[in-house]
């Protein structure tokens, strides 16, 4: 009996270690609120939820071009999968702030819904599951129904131009119709 406790007890402390030592590490934050975003300071290379997997940074913003980021928290997620029908800017980027999901369900679940719920969308989602993206963008607000509406500009400069939140829950519980279009109209007066 006290081998098979010995041996469970290495089991758990050999999978925490594991575990801990696989999990990404956020190495690029900026705190102070000072520093200026640039292009710079975007990570080099990020996933592309769908056909581009990993994709380098001069593919997707190029120093000269005009690009509209979005950040979309747990909830935002499921009420702008479809923002592609309602617009017709084609500088649009999102970026999924997965990065508070435990690492387990990442790769179990959350990565795969991701595709299935964003296959169709003309719009690029980043996946960004090791928080790198949003590091980079000095944002540390997690909160799940929340959003942040980032701006780069042709010289470079990332500015964030607006911040809301959609209904809380959205992801678990279905939003009707009016609630998504009030959503999505408080983002077009964002992005004109």
């Amino acid at each position: 009996m006290k081998n098979i406790l010995k041996i469970v007890f290495l089991g758990i402390v050999g999978f925490s270690i594991l575990v801990y030592l696989t999990m990404p590490k956020n190495v690029n934050k900026i705190n102070n609120k000072n520093v200026t975003i640039t292009i710079e300071t975007i990570p080099k290379y990020f996933d592309i939820v769908g056909n581009n997997p990993y994709t380098k940074v001069e593919n997707l913003f190029k120093l000269g071009e005009e690009k509209y980021i979005i950040v979309l928290n747990h909830d935002a997620l499921a009420v702008f999968k479809e923002l592609y029908k309602y617009t017709d800017k084609n500088n649009i980027v999102l970026v999924a702030n997965i990065s508070n999901t435990p690492w387990i369900i990442k790769q179990i679940a959350v990565n795969g819904e991701l595709e299935k719920m964003y296959k169709n969308s003309k719009i690029p989602l980043i996946n960004d599951s090791d928080g790198n993206f949003i590091s980079s963008l000095g944002l540390n607000d997690n909160k799940q129904n929340k959003y942040f509406v980032y701006k780069l500009t042709n010289n470079g400069i990332v500015m964030k131009i607006g911040e809301s939140k959609v209904k809380e829950g959205a992801l678990e519980k279905s939003l009707s119709l009016d609630e998504v279009e009030k959503s999505l109209n408080e983002m077009k007066k964002i992005l004109e």
